[in-house]
């Protein structure tokens, strides 16, 4: 794109940004809006996707549907430009998709909208006004009016659950030890104790008394933050410190003046309740440690069973009886308690109460490659029937459907994220919703799925569909009036061969004006297991506004990637580096065998695990004009020190750094750091405890002693999710300085590099 084009587009963009801000959303839109409306601005002419077009960007998430299957509620975010912030409603649909309207306009942050059984009510969590934390709320479809709140913890909640029953509702809440050892061994006392932690902590050296000892001195200290005392082996939060505070399960009522009852005890995780169906119990995933050993090492969950009426009675473990998956190793670390075994979560109940269906996952090394399993359990005879396993992809969100007779998940498969129904005793499961879109969040009810789904053409909307995926029919139009002036270019398809004859599947996203020979930008996804193509959200807006600014955009799914197996997702144990190197590079070759691209002109990018290989390939190969590593490992050993998914190097190496330093070298990009003399952009958040900052400090020292070509760009107050949650105007300035740092690396002789650039 030339200078002149993409200035206007950057001004058509900003021109509309306070679109995003709430006081402008609310008087631009009706409170009701006929789902068929067509899109304001068709006849406005179209323009290049830039990145400054995140401010009118609205996404749906967080789906429910109505007993009867006649309303779909959902979550929309939008940016508020104005503040640099997002805000999150909840609207209403019709399932016929009649009309939508929104529900809730208190300019805070909401979600996890649940129908109560008699479709009269939606309960949520949000954080309104005075909140200090996320609090269940109360909404009378029926009667109108404020949303009501049920809950003040200290701590918030998450993840409501209705009881059969309509009068109760069970969610989790974080607690520390210190809550815990206030409270008796079934309840708190009303809202007041789950504060009592915070407030000792918060009047820290005020609460000494005269001629308090240096031991008590030194205790106030540490329970006011400052110093902050470090004991816990999981100390690192993904911004910040993570303090030592555990999920613990409630049960409310939503009569006037309930208090919330606590029904577990301990200090280590509690998540995810589930009522049974005569409201009698409840099950939840625990993670209790099985040996003498302090629970941040135990890894190992299970589904637990608790009387959901507050009793004293013990819960009950359903499936720490069951045997380890066959031929698993225990990871690396040294210490009581590591061995193989299956971990169990997310449980939910059969409709007639007589199973479970829960997915579980490998504890042991390999265990980050391996397949997550949607399984159903017969309470009755104890018989586990894997629903997805069949398939030979990772599986979650299970969902029962149709009076228990079918369960629903989705799973991730060959670059989309695809809905399956199985049968209730979890056989024969087959897709209901398929193809190169993602299913972002479903539920199913009253004989209506519906869904929020991804596809390059709408990247956030919501559908709804028979229960078997017939008749589908689009609910929302959220981003029609921004999507009618834009030039968005379809993802193209490109099945290539790696240099050793293996498959790869890839896609390519061409410029509007494209014509034979333009510059290549190759982007590559993290995780390592992550999966990329048309269900992948997150990189829409990156994928566009490349093409936009005139690059052919080249993205695959190289070995490690999720979504062809775990045999694929294996190929890459104990050697990040080469196999993907050969595989991306295979296609970029591939591209330019086409003479859809200029050999001469290539780029490279990609964040977390890609931003390892970005640094791997510039120290392997010099054919890239320039490189932008976002959020990057670079040195294994200080990943492992610094960050908290050192886990993932047990996993991934079958390791642990000190007992086998070669092979952390080795595995190490910064090892070749002689060798990179591609000009590199790094980018970073300065809180991102994902990988820690160390590394890329490292890499920039490095090369900027050699006298290489090298920028290091910091971001404060972010962390690992910078370029999906971080603050708006980071995210929009991230992306533009990728795309302003490949713009300044032209080859000598080009186009750009004669104009000054694209």
């Amino acid at each position: 794109m030339s200078p002149r084009v993409r200035a206007a587009a950057f001004a058509a963009a900003a021109s509309l940004a306070l679109a995003g801000h709430p006081a402008a959303a609310r008087a631009q839109q009706p409170a009701r809006v006929p789902a068929g409306n067509p899109a304001a601005g068709a006849a406005a002419a179209r323009r290049p996707v830039v990145a400054e077009d995140l401010y009118r960007l609205k996404n749906a998430s967080d789906v429910a549907v109505s007993p009867d299957g006649r309303w779909v509620a959902y979550v929309v975010t939008r940016v508020d430009s104005a503040e640099n912030r997002y805000a999150r409603d909840i609207w209403l649909a019709a399932a016929d998709g009649s009309e939508a309207r929104r529900l809730t306009f208190s300019d805070g942050f909401e979600s996890a909208p649940v129908f109560s059984p008699d479709g009269r009510s939606l309960v949520f969590v949000a954080k309104r006004g005075n909140d200090s934390a996320a609090q269940l709320y109360l909404l009378s479809l029926a009667g109108g009016g404020e949303a009501r709140r049920l809950t003040g913890l200290a701590r918030g909640v998450a993840a409501p659950a209705w009881a059969p029953d309509g009068r109760r509702i069970a969610f989790s809440s974080q607690l520390s030890p210190e809550d815990l050892a206030k409270a008796d061994s079934a309840r708190l006392r009303g809202d007041s104790a789950g504060a009592a932690g915070d407030s000792a902590a918060r009047a820290g050296h005020a609460a000494l008394r005269p001629g308090a000892s240096r031991a008590e001195r030194l205790a106030a200290a540490a329970a006011a933050g400052d110093p902050h005392l470090v004991t816990r082996l999981g100390f690192l939060a993904e911004v910040g410190l993570a303090p030592e505070r555990w999920g613990q399960v409630y049960v409310v009522g939503i009569d006037e003046g309930s208090k919330p009852v606590k029904l577990t005890g301990g200090a280590f995780p509690h998540l995810a309740p589930a009522w049974s169906a005569d409201g009698r119990t409840i099950a939840f995933m625990a993670r209790p440690p099985k040996g003498s050993y302090e629970p941040d090492f135990e890894e190992d969950g299970d589904i637990w069973l608790v009387p959901a009426d507050g009793s004293a009675a013990a819960p009950r473990n359903l499936t720490g009886a069951d045997a380890p998956p066959p031929g698993v190793k225990p990871l690396a670390l040294p210490g009581a308690g590591r061995s193989a075994a299956w971990s169990e979560s997310d449980p939910t109940y059969s409709p007639d109460g007589r199973r479970i269906a829960y997915v579980r996952s490998i504890v042991g090394e390999g265990e980050s490659a391996a397949n997550s399993e949607v399984v159903v359990r017969d309470l009755a005879t104890g018989t586990v029937t894997c629903a997805s396993c069949a398939l030979d992809r990772s599986a979650r969100g299970a969902t029962w459907a149709e009076g228990g007779a079918a369960l629903y998940f989705t799973l991730q498969d060959r670059g989309g994220v695809a809905l399956y129904r199985a049968a209730g005793n979890g056989s024969g499961a087959r897709p209901v919703v398929s193809g190169p879109r993602g299913v972002l969040a479903f539920d199913v009810a009253g004989g209506t799925l519906a869904w929020a789904e991804m596809n390059p053409a709408d990247p956030a909307e919501v559908y709804a569909a028979k229960a078997d995926g017939s008749a589908p029919r689009r609910l929302t139009r959220l981003n029609d009036e921004l999507l009618a002036g834009l030039q968005l270019q379809p993802y193209e398809e490109l099945g290539y061969a790696a240099p050793d004859g293996t498959r790869i599947q890839g896609w390519v996203v061409r410029p509007a004006d494209f014509r034979p020979g333009m510059p290549l930008a190759v982007d590559m996804h993290g995780g390592p297991h992550a999966m990329w193509g048309p269900g992948e959200q997150s990189m829409w807006l990156e994928y566009e506004t490349l093409a936009g600014d005139g690059y052919v955009v080249f993205f695959s799914n190289p070995r490690g990637s999720d979504g062809y197996g775990a045999a694929w997702k294996q190929a890459i144990h104990r050697n990040w580096g080469d196999l993907a190197m050969g595989d991306v590079l295979a296609g970029a070759d591939s591209v330019i065998a086409r003479a859809w691209a200029d050999r001469n002109r290539q780029y490279l990018t990609g964040g977390s695990y890609a931003g390892f290989l970005t640094a791997w390939m510039i120290g392997h190969t010099d054919r890239f004009k320039a490189a932008a590593s976002q959020r990057g490992v670079y040195d294994m050993a200080t990943w492992y020190g610094t960050a908290n998914t050192w886990r993932l190097y047990e996993s991934e190496f079958g390791a642990v750094p000190w007992a086998d330093p070669e092979l952390a070298r080795q595995a190490s990009p910064i090892t070749y750091v002689e060798r990179m003399h591609t000009p590199l952009l790094i980018l970073h958040g300065e809180e991102d405890r994902r990988v820690g900052m160390g590394g890329a400090e490292m890499l920039f020292r490095d090369l900027k002693v050699l006298g290489r070509d090298v920028e290091f760009v910091r971001y404060p107050r972010e962390g690992h999710e910078l370029t999906r949650s971080g603050e708006p105007a980071h995210r929009i300035d991230h992306l533009n300085r990728i795309v302003d740092w490949f713009d300044r690396h032209p080859s000598p002789g080009s186009r750009a590099a004669a104009s000054g650039g694209r």
